[in-house]
């Protein structure tokens, strides 16, 4: 049967035609009800916060308080929980106006950072996968005994999900991450570095080597590189420098070719010799299996995440969890859009499986 599917044209960037859509996440009308009237704030966001740190019980208000997570003081953030942060000060309140506080902009950019975005109604919320026990013991290895420890998989398998879910479960002080491009520099890599201990990073290269390997021996936190594939020979001389003195422990994460960055000639005798004697493990990331792909859709489609569903959607994504995270949404829409030729019997879900594939091949 020849079947005509509805798709949304999907913008690059800031896409303006997904306002409206439902969002999960943010609940624009719920509101804080306080005795003594209606106080403007986001009780979905409260809740979501109280949650957050009852199942993190070691991401106090004090914690949380910090640059490096919410960057708001303990002060205010116990009184947003307690409900008394907008609500006037005549009646116990501290008398905020909302118009005038980043509280709740703060929350949310924090929220977003740990749980990711939302699309369609569809929230990308983590899902404990073997990449994360991997991810996850290669964290441990590294800062139970402070060594380097290099992890690597497929791009899209979930290596930077995990650590931001690692830095967010497991530690109140968060790792100095530093992600890394094509384009990164040994100077800009160091600079980053410096920038994330506070340092001032206008010195030489060398000298801030120094000043940072002095700063880390004295206030100790992890450093997790991501997408180190990218970086050069002289950025992981930086990496044995930085530990060697500090004996920080450190996370490399990135694809294959980062662990044969340790086996081949792109590197000096020496250097890699340097660093193969620095590195206690490497760990390499599995993508979904069939269970794990399976579980995800049925978050999603319920009962409609037959094994063909699941098949279909394997075969498109390969099993990378980003393309899985991708498509998904991108099923909600078209069903979304064309629920009444489903509920004729004009179109499947697999059509929309099919077409959603497709969209995600083309992108």
């Amino acid at each position: 049967m020849t079947t005509s599917i509805e798709p949304r044209s999907v913008k690059r960037g800031n896409d303006d035609s997904l306002k409206g859509q439902p969002n999960t996440m943010n609940t624009a009308n719920a509101k804080l009800q306080v005795v003594g009237g209606n106080a403007p704030g986001d009780e979905e966001l409260r809740r979501w916060l109280e949650n957050h740190i009852a199942d993190h019980p070691h991401l106090t208000t004090l914690v949380l308080s910090r640059a490096t997570h919410i960057g708001m003081g303990r002060t205010a953030l116990d009184a947003y929980l307690n409900g008394t942060y907008f609500l006037p000060k005549e009646v116990g309140g501290h008398g905020v106006k909302p118009h005038g506080s980043n509280v709740e902009k703060q929350i949310r950019a924090y929220r977003e950072k740990v749980e990711g975005t939302v699309r369609h109604g569809y929230a990308n919320t983590f899902v404990e996968t073997r990449s994360w026990m991997q991810l996850q013991q290669a964290c441990h290895t590294a800062i139970t005994e402070n060594v380097i420890v290099v992890v690597y998989g497929k791009p899209g398998v979930g290596k930077s999900r995990c650590m931001t879910e690692y830095a967010t479960r497991k530690m109140t002080t968060p790792p100095i991450a530093i992600l890394c491009s094509a384009n990164v520099t040994t100077r800009y890599f160091v600079q980053r570095i410096a920038q994330s201990v506070g340092l001032d990073d206008k010195p030489v290269t060398a000298k801030l080597e120094d000043n940072i390997a002095e700063k880390l021996k004295r206030n100790p936190r992890p450093l997790f590189v991501d997408q180190a594939n990218y970086l050069n020979e002289k950025a992981l001389g930086t990496i044995c420098h930085l530990w060697e003195i500090a004996r920080v422990p450190v996370v490399l994460a990135g694809t294959k070719d980062l662990y044969e960055l340790f086996n081949t000639s792109r590197l000096t005798e020496d250097v890699r010799a340097q660093l193969a004697s620095r590195v206690a493990m490497h760990y390499p990331l599995a993508e979904l299996s069939k269970g794990e792909v399976k579980a995800l859709i049925q978050r999603v489609l319920g009962d409609e995440a037959t094994d063909e569903t699941v098949a279909q959607i394997l075969n498109a994504t390969n099993g990378i969890h980003r393309h899985v995270d991708m498509m998904l949404p991108r099923i909600l829409e078209l069903k979304q859009r064309n629920q009444a030729k489903l509920d004729a019997g004009d179109v499947t879900i697999s059509d929309i499986v099919m077409t959603a594939g497709r969209r995600l091949m083309a992108s």
